[in-house]
């Protein structure tokens, strides 16, 4: 449950649908540590790819 709540969080934050405090949320989980900005960068290059993917 906790991890589709996290995807839905950055799905949201990628599509600019962010509240503020989802967004200060995730601005300092990303400074936090440097692989979860590696974890969101692969998420947002792949997102093209997983949303046609889940089409079919």
């Amino acid at each position: 449950m906790k991890e589709q709540m996290q995807a839905n969080l950055f799905t949201k934050f990628l599509a600019g649908l962010c509240n503020k405090e989802e967004e200060v949320f995730l601005k300092n989980w990303l400074k936090n540590n440097p692989g979860n900005q590696m974890f969101l960068g692969f998420v947002q290059q792949n997102l093209p790819q997983l949303a046609s993917f889940s089409k079919n």
